[in-house]
């Protein structure tokens, strides 16, 4: 600090005397194509993750990509902080998507009025003519938790990278326990161009399959609950004062 006026009034050379490049070097190799890799998936608006980084090293430098990985105790995990450490150096920052809740006051406040509307606007009625429809969303080929973004940046990604492939599961009960069967809706047309063009692969499980699977595990779980507890959640959703 007593030399801070002298150095701010210096009138000598500005040049730096450290070199360029100085400093503990990039144990990623050509960090550079890597860096430049991950900035075209995000102009393309792709979610960018580890996932996406340990491919580039496996098709561009497989031999270090091994050698890492052998001499490492714990090779993965290894690899991973490794590329989370190289990311925030080069103004990446990691996202997760988070979700808003109310309050659990909030939410007894408001089936307290849900009940009073309900049965002011539906008494008496049976309990075999009150039927709950409920449109449940089954999700598969879940989208990345996480993605590496731009420092100071929009998340910037397409779309079909932010949601994951979606069918609905029409789950109706009666208010006395009784089930109704389950109906599925899902996108998509019988005979359609992609069945038409798409090539049998092995290693990929077609979404055909991945859609029979879930329906599957659907009317499995449909088929644990008991009227007893249907009953009972009805009385707790609508409850009478």
């Amino acid at each position: 600090m007593q030399q801070a006026n002298q150095l701010l009034h210096a009138d000598g050379p500005l040049k730096r005397y450290n070199l360029s490049g100085a400093g503990r070097p990039e144990e990623i190799p050509d960090t550079a194509a890597l860096v430049a890799y991950m900035h075209k998936l995000r102009e393309a608006e792709r979610a960018v993750t580890c996932t996406h980084l340990v491919n580039f090293l496996k098709r561009h430098h497989r031999p270090w990509l091994d050698v890492y990985l052998a001499t490492k105790k714990a090779g993965y995990p290894s690899l991973l902080r490794l590329l989370q450490r190289c990311c925030h150096r080069h103004g990446f920052t990691r996202q997760k998507a988070v979700k808003s809740k109310k309050t659990q006051a909030d939410l007894e406040a408001i089936r307290a009025e849900f009940a009073a509307d309900y049965h002011k606007a539906f008494d008496g009625f049976s309990p075999d003519t009150v039927i709950n429809v409920d449109e449940t969303g089954m999700t598969y080929d879940m989208p990345p938790h996480a993605i590496w973004s731009v420092r100071g940046g929009s998340a910037k990604i397409a779309a079909g990278e932010k949601n994951s492939y979606r069918m609905t599961a029409v789950l109706a009960v009666r208010a006395n326990g009784e089930k109704l069967p389950i109906q599925f809706i899902m996108r998509g047309k019988k005979g359609g161009a992609i069945e038409q063009t798409e090539f049998d692969d092995l290693m990929t499980v077609p979404a055909q399959k991945k859609r029979l699977a879930m329906i599957h595990r659907a009317i499995k779980a449909f088929g644990r609950i008991t009227p007893e507890e249907i009953r009972r959640s009805f009385a707790k959703a609508i409850p009478k004062q």
